[in-house]
């Protein structure tokens, strides 16, 4: 909230105590008292009348309402002072007794006191002293030394305060600061363990899949091929986990000039179910499409009986959109190898229309006992999805497992603000509608 929006009670709450505490308030209070115990000891005022006690405690009424109670007493007290002096006539003497107690309250209040209340103040202090020479025209002197005074602790206070507060913004950024780092670390962990899904999830799920084929395999060519395909995936991992690794250690990539061309890390260059199947040139249409061959291609090998559909022109699909849809491929490709029966068939259909892009997988749901997940793989899908204004749809339908991904090719932040990056799950009691169709 700017200042001028705030109320009465805000600028009070704003008001900062005095620092050091309940320290200061003290050796405000022993001022207070050797100073007037000074005067006492040396007679000079007449203790035996009211009006000599008054003149004496009027004009340390401020000091001693800011060591008790802070600046939000010690402003209203310091004009009641003020009034209490004209109400005695304004001596000479009062007003020289004023001058010690009000360099240190107005200092103390201007700089305790929000800005403009601050200025306020001062303002209002030195408009109010020169009324001290009306009771009695001889006080000009004492008057003009004690106006000096007051614009000398003033222009003391707002120094301090200007500083405060240039201290308290650069705390407030500080804090700022270190909320908007803790959310990229989030981010970025996030983004983390996406990449390691993508690099080590599927590549160990096809060596465990491979594996598990090695006893129903009986011909030793076809074993030692399963074997060497186990032993390249195997490399394959370990060369994709030293790149990534290399690549957080390097941060200067992150500052190279607009113009330089990044190479792509391994992690984006190679097939994650079948290492050296995709080309990881999924900048252009051809490469691709051969991704997408090559996660087919994996999946036959594997023993899928799979079908690929691709409907429009790929090309059409910015290159930016293609690297989300070739991870999401990989994605699909190993959910079938984990989900899906054996040696069941599977569909594979990417349709490129005139405003979206469509990529969709359905397989048969294995009866087996299923293989733990922990989800990661539909949750990165989703973000992929969400970063284009697109949405994935996950359904099953008498034993039939479908995933649909649409991504809009025009507006691509045009999607309501709740339909963006939406996941939804349901099982289907009727027939199912068949590959292409969306679920909303």
């Amino acid at each position: 909230m700017s200042e001028p929006e705030k109320t009465f009670g805000q600028w009070v709450h704003d008001i900062r105590p005095l620092p050091g505490g309940k320290k200061l308030s003290a050796v405000l209070l022993a001022v207070c008292i050797v100073v007037m115990g000074s005067d006492v000891l040396a007679g000079t005022y007449d203790l035996s009348s009211a009006r000599g006690i008054t003149e004496m405690v009027v004009p340390f009424l401020p000091l001693l309402a800011l060591a008790l109670g802070g600046a939000k007493f010690a402003v209203p007290v310091w004009f009641l002072a003020l009034l209490g002096v004209l109400l005695l006539g304004a001596p000479s003497f009062v007003i020289i007794w004023l001058i010690f107690p009000n360099l240190i309250v107005v200092a103390f209040c201007c700089f305790l006191l929000p800005w403009r209340p601050a200025l306020a103040f001062t303002g209002a202090s030195l408009l109010l002293v020169p009324t001290l020479v009306l009771p009695e025209e001889r006080a000009v002197d004492p008057v003009i030394l004690l106006g000096v005074a007051v614009l000398l602790a003033a222009i003391a206070g707002l120094s301090l305060n200007v500083y405060r507060r240039g201290q308290e913004r650069s705390a407030h950024r500080i804090r700022d600061l270190e909320k908007h780092q803790a959310l990229v670390r989030a981010e970025e962990r996030t983004r983390l363990a996406y990449e390691l899904h993508d690099i080590v999830a599927h590549d160990v799920t096809v060596m465990a899949m491979q594996a598990r084929r090695v006893d129903y395999v009986k011909d030793p060519e076809k074993l030692k091929e399963i074997l060497h395909g186990i032993g390249g995936t195997a490399r394959q991992t370990l060369q994709d986990l030293r790149s990534l690794v290399a690549l957080l250690k390097e941060d200067e990539r992150e500052q190279r000039a607009p113009d330089a061309k990044e190479a792509p890390t391994a992690s984006e260059d190679v097939e994650l179910l079948d290492a050296g199947a995709m080309s990881g040139e999924t900048a252009t249409a051809v490469g691709f499409v051969h991704d997408i061959d090559g996660v087919v291609d994996a999946l036959k090998r594997s023993g899928f009986q799979v079908s690929l559909t691709i409907e429009g022109k790929p090309a059409r699909v910015p290159t930016s959109m293609r690297q989300a849809l070739r991870r999401t491929v990989r994605e699909l490709g190993t959910n079938i190898l984990k989900h899906a029966q054996p040696g069941s068939e599977a569909e594979l259909l990417l349709r490129v229309e005139t405003h979206q892009v469509t990529l969709c997988a359905h397989n048969e749901v294995s009866t087996a006992q299923p293989i733990m997940s922990s989800h990661t793989g539909l949750e990165a899908m989703r973000a992929r999805c969400d970063a284009f204004g697109g949405h994935v749809v996950v359904r099953e339908a008498q034993g039939r497992w479908m995933t649909t991904i649409v991504m809009p090719l025009e507006g691509l932040h045009s999607s309501p603000p709740g339909e963006r990056g939406k996941m939804s799950l349901m099982r289907l009691p009727r027939e199912d509608p068949g590959i292409g169709s969306r679920v909303d």
